[in-house]
């Protein structure tokens, strides 16, 4: 409606008040602020004031129509009385008045004692529902007091009624219900970070909404009640009922209490009794206390602004009437042409409409604005639905739809869009899109918005040196507005600079509601775990959404059926991402699969973007996750950012923040290996992928080493998807891969790959062959980490035999070998054998190395620890504490091999009865251990077990088992019963036990390890024995004489 303002030389515009039919009224200041905010249009000017006239009003636009604003002066005390003078001079004032809204805060009345529950919480919407003759609300201090009590005069009857078309409106919201908020909430998104004076309308957040419980003793209760489900920005909820109004600011739980029960009201306010006999007003009010002693006004801002959003959705539900249009505006005819009927699944994306609404009509407008995001996330939907919504709410638009898949459909809208808007030619030469141009950029045109959809191809778009693009073709007029969506980000921002909104999956709400929408079989839902993990399956994607629906809209097969197929489609068999469905919201022709939706995508890539194409191929190959720039094929540098920009413009790459590392859509992944599979070029894709990586990936000496980390999950991927395919190249990557995870302490996972390549040779050399040695030794040292003793004994004696055989003695490689064989019969209790190879390797060592060799002091700690375990404590020790001065001076206190042998050296000293020494190395030891390894790792284990015992020596017996308990059910976790390390532990924590008076569980445990150690070791062995004994003086703790006697008499004929 157009506003008349009378502007005179050095004075403001003139308003005239007969321009304006609704009263929006907001006693308090941030009401009113909250109000102004979600004008569409702020009117600038001043009405006209005479003597009397006390009130100052603001003016605008919303939704159509043009509103007055009414707030009570500043300072000014609110209550019945205020406000109904405050509605009076609205009245007098703008005598075209029709309708007005009392819009602000109240206290909520929750009760939760009732059935159904009224579960009111702070920032809630409470509405004014007429019932019958009532307005809906009680005037509970206005009355008489009887022999019955005090009545409210004729139980609010006496109000006038709120007007036919706000409760009309209120009722069509309602309908939605419990969806309702999807209707007010785009707009409390609108202004939620806008500013007021002591902060923004930003949500408190549930934590702080909390409710006490009146008790009859006079004290209070915090009420426990549970989160709501929905996340914070959408939990709001909107109850309709009767509302009280009174003067008195109520601020007790009893009373009001009393109020709710007595008159069934949801809400406490202040003014709606004194406005309602002047305009018959909708009231509406946002929570912000429960009327209570711990009133304040933390809630005031957020309470106001949803109140106020609500009602600037009612607006929308209220045709704007032109009853004083101004006689100087021209009619326009309004024309429409869209293609689609409205999405009756559309759910969610309020933020976007939001966003959308405020960049076009808010007030930095903005003529042009593109969606962008990958193809299939819902961006020709959300145009779709903005579509409607302007047709709604802003009914003096016409509104026109041009998609571009192709020259063809461009042209064919623009030619159903001149027969719209009845345009000639005038000659058969005329070219109908510049005619539609040149009709929308005329003033005669109008108000329009034009919405140019799938614009993904740059070409089509912009044009080339031979032939114009469709841009030359698209209106410009102060009175139109342009909204694109495209899959390019290129095209996005060439065409809207920065007005450019990314669209992104759903949230897990929207997905679900989506989902629900699609489905037909409802009850397919009640599987809360299965709908779940599908619908993170398909990222929340919609058109994948959708696609799964259909699916089992037209099989009625258990999601898990479906769930299966897509994880089928990563194993190649991408059939069920490419199975086609009929979706009435989608162009006729186009690819509505989710698998060849982006094939378009990729063709255009190709033809313009080779580079960028033969990065999307190396990634289909690998994790589509943490994706380092590093590991891609080699370019030119600038020829690979603009190839990586390529794939982040169509948004198959997401970059994470300012790193260069990127993430690319699962289903995009999938649907690539489909595409070059259609292709017959997956196997040679993947073939490059593999000797590229086999290059790439770092060796133990390269300066890169640590990038090792970043590329291991993608060359496992690229390895296990091509077991039927292998080449030299992937023997090669397994072996990188397999010594860079033994590096990295990952022995299961180092020894898959090393046994690939140790096969792989056995099967091509000879028992001689160096490189086959050398990855039989890689093997077996992983398997002695990984604690498989047996079969590192039985590689290691092979690799010993034929290095003997074919190497000088002092030979390095030799030596190695040597000492691991050594270390393995050590960890097999095997020690004279482990000390008799050791004592050689050490003596050639000391012969041929320097003292500080790090092979010379690996092979003396291991001879120490060999010499420990025969008993040798004194040479241990002696050996121990060289070899860890030496350590201390070349490495880092964190440094592996210095804590080992700082380890063996504390163990040495326990054995020694140092016990304290002991103690103060491994507290060192662990810690450090503790900060480095997982909780599981064999060595961080093995120096727990140390500290544990040396406590245990100490008498520190609660530490001791802390410790051990821990320790023992880690191990059980990772190691067969009968390990030797398990078992050990087991002991000492039985012993521990025992020294702690807990007898029973003691012996339970020491039982068991007896019985398994009669098993595997001979009775005669030293570890057995101490086992036994240790099982005989527990029984005679017990008082279990004979028991004891048994195995002690056993032991001692031994």
């Amino acid at each position: 409606m157009p506003i008349t303002q009378r502007n005179h030389a050095g004075q403001t515009g003139i308003l005239d008040p007969k321009d304006y039919k609704f009263a929006w009224i907001a006693p308090l200041e941030i009401e009113a602020r909250a109000a102004i905010h979600l004008l569409d249009e702020r009117h600038r000017g001043r009405f006209p004031v005479d003597r009397g006239d006390d009130y100052v009003f603001q003016a605008g636009a919303m939704g159509g129509h043009n509103i007055v604003i009414a707030t009570l002066p500043a300072g000014q005390e609110y209550g019945t009385g205020s406000a109904a003078a405050l509605a009076s001079q609205v009245k007098k004032f703008f005598p075209n008045l029709w309708f007005g809204l009392l819009v602000g805060v109240a206290a909520g009345l929750p009760d939760l004692s009732r059935v159904p529950t009224r579960d009111i919480r702070l920032g809630d919407v409470l509405v004014g529902l007429p019932d019958g003759e009532s307005a809906g609300l009680v005037p509970y201090n206005l009355g008489k007091e009887t022999e019955d009590g005090f009545q409210p005069l004729r139980l609010g009857h006496s109000l006038a009624m709120t007007e036919p078309i706000v409760r009309s409106a209120i009722g069509s919201i309602k309908l939605q219900a419990p969806n309702d908020t999807e209707i007010f909430l785009p707009y409390y998104e609108k202004i939620r970070d806008c500013e007021h004076e002591t902060g923004t309308f930003a949500d408190p957040g549930q934590d702080n909404d909390i409710l006490y419980l009146a008790c009859d003793n006079g004290q209070e209760e915090i009420v426990q009640r549970s989160r709501r489900p929905k996340p914070d920005y959408q939990r709001t909820r909107v109850w309709y009922g009767s509302i009280g109004s009174g003067d008195k600011l109520l601020k007790n739980a009893q009373k009001r209490n009393e109020l709710r029960d007595k008159y069934g009201i949801i809400g406490l306010e202040m003014e709606a009794a004194g406005t309602m006999n002047r305009i018959p007003v909708g009231v509406i009010r946002g929570v912000c206390d429960y009327g209570d002693r711990h009133k304040n006004k933390d809630w005031q801002p957020y309470a106001a602004a949803m109140a106020a959003s609500y009602a600037r959705a009612l607006l929308d539900e209220i045709p704007s009437s032109d009853r004083t249009v101004d006689l100087t505006e021209e009619v326009y005819e309004r024309c429409y042409y869209v293609p689609f009927t409205k999405n009756p699944r559309f759910t969610g994306r309020s933020t976007i409409l939001s966003a959308l609404e405020d960049k076009f009509f808010g007030p930095d407008q903005s003529q042009k604005m593109a969606l962008v995001g990958l193809g299939g996330v819902g961006k020709t939907q959300i145009a779709l639905r903005f579509a409607y919504q302007m047709k709604e709410k802003r009914p003096d638009y016409s509104i026109f739809w041009v998609p571009v898949l192709s020259d063809e459909t461009a042209e064919r809208a623009y030619v159903d869009i001149a027969k719209k808007l009845r345009l000639q030619k005038s000659s058969e030469d005329d070219d109908v899109k510049d005619l539609v141009c040149q009709h929308l950029s005329s003033d005669e045109a109008g108000k329009w918005l034009l919405i140019v959809d799938n614009a993904d191809d740059e070409e089509l778009i912009f044009g080339s040196a031979h032939k114009p693009g469709l841009e030359q073709y698209l209106p410009q007029s102060e009175y139109g507005i342009v909204l694109l969506t495209t899959r390019s980000r290129h095209v996005a921002v060439e065409f809207a600079q920065s007005d450019v909104i990314d669209i992104e999956q759903m949230d897990q709400e929207e997905a679900t509601t989506l989902f629900e929408k699609s489905l037909i079989q409802k009850q397919l839902l009640q599987d809360e775990t299965s709908v779940i993990e599908l619908l993170t399956y398909l990222s929340f994607l919609p058109l994948a959404i959708t696609q799964a629906a259909a699916y089992l809209n037209q099989t009625r097969a258990p999601i898990r059926i479906y769930s299966g197929l897509l994880r089928n489609a990563e194993d190649n068999d991408t059939r069920v991402l490419d199975r086609e469905f009929r979706d009435n919201t989608r162009y006729r022709g186009s690819q509505n699969a989710v698998g060849t939706t982006w094939i378009v995508s990729f063709r255009q890539i190709q033809r313009s973007n080779q580079l960028a194409v033969d990065l999307l191929s190396f990634i289909s190959c690998i994790e589509p996750k943490a994706i380092p720039q590093s590991i891609l094929p080699d370019a030119e540098a600038d020829e690979l950012e603009w190839a990586i920009g390529t794939l982040c413009s169509y948004s198959f790459l997401v970059r994470r923040e300012e790193s260069n590392v990127f993430d690319m859509h699962s289903l995009v992944h999938t649907a690539t290996r489909g595409w070059l599979n259609k292709q017959d070029r997956e196997i040679q894709v993947s073939n490059d992928a593999i000797c590229h990586l086999a290059a790439r990936f770092p060796t133990r000496n390269h300066a890169h080493y640590d990038f090792g980390r970043q590329y291991v999950p993608h060359a496992m991927r690229l390895l296990n998807r091509t077991q039927g395919n292998k080449t030299v190249e992937s023997y090669q990557l397994f072996e990188k891969v397999g010594v860079f995870l033994y590096m990295d302490r990952r022995f299961k996972e180092a020894i898959r790959c090393l046994e690939e390549v140790c096969w792989w040779r056995q099967g091509l050399h000879p028992a001689t062959d160096a490189t086959r040695l050398a990855s039989e030794f890689e093997l077996a040292i992983a398997y002695l980490d990984d604690r498989r003793i047996k079969d590192a004994i039985e590689i290691l004696e092979h690799v010993v035999a034929v290095r003997k055989e074919t190497l000088d003695e002092k030979d390095h490689y030799r030596l190695a070998s040597e000492h691991e064989l050594a270390t393995a019969y050590r960890n097999d209790r095997r020690n004279k054998d482990a000390i008799e190879i050791l004592e050689h390797v050490v003596a050639v060592r000391k012969e041929t190395l320097d003292e500080k060799d790090h092979y010379r002091l690996a092979s003396e700690h291991e001879l120490a620890s060999a010499y420990r375990k025969d008993r040798r404590i004194k040479d241990a020790i002696e050996i121990l504490e060289h070899v860890v001065a030496v350590w201390a001076e070349m490495l880092d206190e964190k440094d592996y091999y210095r804590l080992t042998s700082e380890q063996a050296l504390a163990t040495a000293y326990r054995n020694d009865q140092r016990i304290k020494d002991a103690i103060e190395i491994l507290e060192h030891v662990v810690a450090v251990w503790a900060e480095m390894l997982d909780e599981k790792d064999y060595y961080r284990l093995t120096s727990e077990q140390a500290l544990a015992t040396a406590y245990r020596n100490d008498q520190r017996i609660k530490d001791a088992i802390e410790i051990l308990e821990h320790v023992v059910a880690v191990w059980a976790e990772m190691l067969d019963e009968k390990d030797y390390y398990r078992l050990t532990s087991e002991q000492a924590l039985a012993t521990a036990y025992r020294n702690d008076q807990r007898i029973k569980d003691a012996i339970k445990i020491f039982e068991h390890v007896v019985e398994v150690r009669k098993e595997t070791l001979d009775e005669k062995d030293r570890d057995r024995l101490a086992s036994e004994q240790a099982l005989a003086t527990a029984y005679l703790d017990d008082r279990r004489i004979m028991d004891a006697i048994i195995y002690k008499s056993a032991t001692g004929l031994r």
